[in-house]
């Protein structure tokens, strides 16, 4: 899964058919979309190492209070790698243009933002209900990433942000150190993160590393710093003008 060509096509199809939707349908300008046009490097930078910097501190908090064996697998193809990357890079895309780039703004002047992120931090859980082995936990932590998106997302209003962020995430979280992403298990992994008996509170167990409570910690601390910034900063950026 997450590894074949017609994924590839299929998610950047996605991603373009709803660019072009939002554009000619409802006549919105790619910038107001969230996709800032200066310095896209810089800001795809700043997501994808934040989003590197995420995982990796849940991964290593796992792995520091033992819930989880690490086995390296080794032999895996670095075009294969690439080409999930780019997979994950359309997927994440394609979520983040849904409910923060048209969505958001266009909730948020009807019922405000703070009611806003909330409906679409449940829509978000809410796509996410038919994946396998999914417990409470799991489910306030995706609730919790929507939260997380959606304050980063008001705060920057740079889609190019949160979409390296959740592409990161997810690539790191299946094919580098091999956990399930949202209960879905993946085969083409550098590293596999095995569940310890007994402690799956804190590996999160067959769902992975979105059911853990460490993830929940790490999700809640980001969303009350991005919320500390927003009123420090309360003109960065208004969706209700």
């Amino acid at each position: 899964i997450f590894t074949g060509t017609s994924n590839l096509v299929d998610e950047a199809f996605c991603v373009f058919l709803s660019i072009f939707l939002m554009t000619k349908i409802s006549k919105l300008k790619t910038e107001q979309l969230g996709f800032a046009k200066d310095n896209i490097p810089v800001s795809y930078l700043k997501g994808a190492l934040f989003g590197i910097l995420q995982i990796f501190t849940v991964f290593f908090i796992i792995f520091g209070l033992k819930a989880i064996d690490v086995y390296y697998v080794g032999n895996i193809s670095i075009l294969l790698l690439i080409k999930i990357f780019i997979i994950f890079i359309f997927q994440a895309l394609l979520e983040e243009i849904l409910f923060r780039g048209y969505l958001m703004p266009m909730f948020s002047k009807v019922i405000g933002i703070k009611f806003t992120i909330i409906l679409l931090s449940f829509l978000f859980t809410c796509i996410h209900l038919i994946n396998p082995n999914l417990d409470i936990i799991g489910l306030a932590n995706v609730f919790l990433a929507g939260v997380t998106f959606s304050l980063i997302y008001y705060y920057t209003g740079n889609l190019w942000i949160v979409g390296a962020m959740h592409t990161l995430w997810n690539f790191i979280l299946g094919f580098i150190v091999g956990s399930q992403i949202s209960g879905i298990i993946t085969y083409n992994s550098v590293f596999f993160s095995i569940p310890v008996e007994n402690k799956d509170l804190i590996s999160g167990g067959v769902f992975g590393f979105e059911a853990s409570i460490v993830t929940t910690i790490v999700e809640l601390t980001i969303s009350l710093f991005v919320i500390y910034l927003i009123k420090k900063e309360k003109n960065k950026i208004t969706f209700e003008k």
